[in-house]
């Protein structure tokens, strides 16, 4: 089974044969139930959260006052975190919870190992475009920040679009391997009674020392950790000291922090959670730093953090992005300020003596009920 595959490695607990190389049933029985405690139980919650927040990221992402190309990046960081939130979660949760109810036994036997070779490939493509726009969007803050008059002749929209196009087109065709190695299999078919169950293996591609050693772990430990992590690294460092050399220049005038450099900071944040969430996900690709049980355990929490990683960057930039801040702000005040004018409108045809409010008053339009609305407050 695809034992090495850490953030979405749930076949490890639905094979048998892996199962039954451990002993010691007690410690097996703990690794399942930390694994429903953090995949049965935290990561749903996390996800939820994780999806609201993403969505009004995007409410406020692609807003007309958004326009340059870190938010583009951010825009396509955003859509690919939502997808790793959702696919992630619909395979991992449902399957995780199944182990300890029987009556979800059709989802973990039958769904489960006809979806797990189409899951597997769509999320493991995302997660190749999450990260390496992850990636790209540090370079292009590093040139805005460490070297600003090049920023206008290399950080160009057209370039942006060209690079989220070729790293999409790379993900999709570097990730076909995945959708060659695994197939459901049908092994119970005699006893009718108990329906029809499948098993997912390993097809013969599948086995092979070039998918199982060279592609699923080398190259997939070096593409989507070690190269990244450490560019980011490097990046991330630069782009704090510089920032650090701006504060100090900024010191003692009335000169505040500019929006590119906030915007900069807000980028190195979310790289930092990323560096943390990611990491245990590195560790895991090596099965022999581990025996089986740990294993179970470090995939649980790795696993998690993986979902994770892709649902507090609305966190990230609600605390510390100011222009993001004030956007959503506006967004919100629109927003509830459309329900205050409706509850305004239906209390105004109110009827007294058989008159109604509004044939007593001369309506206004919208815009002049906002501005006595702030006038309101502002008095208050």
């Amino acid at each position: 089974m695809g034992v090495h595959e850490v953030n979405f490695a749930i076949n490890m607990t639905y094979g048998g044969e892996f199962l039954q190389d451990n002993g010691n049933g007690t410690e097996l029985w703990e690794a399942f139930q930390l694994q429903y405690i953090f995949q049965g139980i935290l990561l749903p919650i996390i996800s939820l959260f994780g999806v609201i927040g993403n969505i009004l990221t995007m409410v406020v992402l692609w807003r007309r006052e958004m326009q340059s190309t870190t938010i583009l990046f951010l825009r396509a960081l955003v859509i690919t975190d939502t997808g790793i939130i959702i696919v992630a979660c619909v395979a991992i949760s449902p399957f995780t919870i199944a182990l300890f109810h029987p009556e979800m036994s059709l989802f973990k036997d039958v769904i489960y190992p006809n979806i797990y070779t189409a899951v597997n490939y769509t999320v493991m493509t995302i997660q190749l475009c999450n990260v390496w726009i992850t990636v790209f969007v540090s370079v292009e803050r590093y040139i805005a920040i460490c070297h600003p008059f090049m920023a206008t002749r290399i950080c160009t929209k057209r370039k942006t679009w060209v690079s989220l196009i070729v790293i999409s087109i790379i993900a999709v065709i570097y990730n076909i391997p995945r959708a060659l190695a695994t197939r459901a299999k049908t092994p119970c078919l005699e006893n009718q009674e108990e329906g029809v169950c499948f098993v997912l293996v390993n097809t013969a591609f599948g086995e092979s020392f070039m998918y199982v050693t060279v592609y699923m772990v080398w190259m997939y430990a070096i593409i989507i950790y070690i190269i990244p992590l450490t560019l980011l690294s490097v990046l991330n460092i630069l782009i704090i000291k510089e920032l650090m050399r701006m504060r100090e220049r900024r010191a003692g005038t009335n000169i505040q922090e500019d929006s590119e450099a906030n915007l900069s900071l807000v980028l190195v944040l979310i790289v930092v959670v990323f560096i943390l969430c990611q990491t245990p996900g590195l560790f895991a690709q090596f099965d022999f730093l581990f025996n089986g049980i740990v294993m179970l355990k470090w995939l649980a929490v790795s696993n998690t953090l993986f979902v994770t990683n892709s649902s507090v960057n609305f966190l990230i930039y609600t605390a510390v992005g100011r222009k993001f801040r004030k956007t959503l702000l506006k967004v919100f005040r629109r927003i509830f300020g459309k329900s205050i004018l409706s509850d305004v409108s239906r209390s105004s045809r109110m009827s007294i003596g058989g008159c109604e409010m509004s044939q007593l008053y001369k309506p206004v339009n919208e815009d002049t009920q906002i501005e006595n609305l702030e006038k309101v407050r502002l008095k208050d």
